[in-house]
């Protein structure tokens, strides 16, 4: 653990250090995989589907400020279902201006949660991704996790509309056309899947934010148990046979994510766990501090070297009785006048 924790105190700082050069690269991998995935769910556009075009447009989101990735995902999506069909365009303009005016507006900050789910899709592990959404944007990653699902299903829709419309049949047409309008109204699969993933990221959340000890790794193995038997009885009400296998594999693959996560951001030390109590005019404050293991305090610690025992102050030698001053010590003035 110790080389571990060393291991990873020497990335950050390398990171720290090269910030101007880490960050950029960071964000490029993360921006790449969002229109990967957007690729491999959608592809209908010859434009927007080329390998060269995925890559430029996550180097420009990569330098771009995080809240542009929302819009240039949501342009690059509507490219691909104005490709599909004019009507397929125009309803997922209307569903993505919803998502927006419901939450980006006033979250921007966690509108990148929402092109999590489909990323995690794209990996077919799609059930460690409301474990890692809590996790990092808590209980307010709930809303845009749902939002991801529905766009994932969308994307389901809009490739069963294509093979219709591929026949260039008026019975496919309509078809087609009926199976657009019930993608939103009637799916018991997305109402399903958005319900587990909400149910999972608010117990994981809910049981973050209590102040006991081990509340982190708690959280996360309720989370991972909500999740795997929500799955599996959703299943039983929608009717549908359900991959007990990819369900379980995709949960403990969120584990091992969260984990991951949290080792980065460094591991708590319950062991020393500090209470402190004070108060003003207006409040009691109960104050519980949880050390890291690896914190700049306890590294400081482990370097300083121990102190030496302290030792008694020298004392200044006694002056004998019969030893006879340096100085005579002067008569007075009165004295030397008398003896004249």
């Amino acid at each position: 653990m110790t080389q571990l924790i060393n291991l990873r105190n020497t990335i950050r700082q390398f990171c720290r250090k090269q910030d101007e050069i880490v960050t950029p690269i960071l964000k490029f991998i993360w921006t790449l995989l969002v229109f990967s995935s957007i690729r491999s769910q959608f592809g209908y556009s010859s434009l927007a589907n080329k390998m060269e075009v995925t890559i430029l447009l996550a180097i420009i989101a990569a330098l771009l400020p995080d809240g542009f990735l929302f819009f240039m995902a949501g342009l690059v999506i509507a490219m691909h279902s104005f490709a599909v069909s004019l009507e397929v365009g125009a309803v997922f303009v209307v569903m993505y201006t919803i998502m927006y005016c419901i939450y980006v507006r006033f979250f921007p900050n966690y509108s990148y949660a929402v092109l999590i789910v489909p990323v995690f899709y794209m990996f077919h592990i799609p059930f460690a991704a409301p474990i890692v959404i809590a996790l990092v944007c808590g209980i307010s990653g709930l809303v845009p996790a749902v939002f991801g699902v529905v766009l994932y299903h969308f994307s389901v829709c809009t490739k069963d509309i294509a093979h219709l419309l591929a026949t260039n049949e008026a019975e496919n047409e309509i078809e087609a056309f009926k199976q657009l309008s019930e993608v939103l109204l009637k799916n018991k699969e997305m109402y399903t899947t958005a319900l587990i993933f909400a149910m999972t990221i608010l117990v994981t959340s809910i049981l973050l934010k209590l102040s006991y000890d081990y509340a982190m790794y708690i959280a996360i193995a309720a989370g991972t148990i909500v999740n795997i038997i929500g799955a599996i009885f959703a299943g039983y009400i929608v009717n549908e046979d359900v991959e007990t296998n990819m369900v379980i594999f995709g949960s403990v693959l969120g584990i091992v994510i969260a984990f991951f996560i949290r080792f980065g951001q460094g591991i708590l030390d319950y062991k020393h766990t500090e209470r402190v109590q004070f108060e003003d005019d207006d409040y009691y404050y109960y104050v519980k501090a949880v050390p890291k293991l690896d914190s700049e305090k306890a590294r400081k610690e482990s370097r300083s070297p121990k102190q030496a025992p302290k030792q008694a102050p020298k004392q200044a030698p006694r002056q004998m009785p019969n030893q006879i001053p340096n100085q005579m010590p002067q008569q007075p003035a009165a004295g030397r006048a008398f003896d004249e």
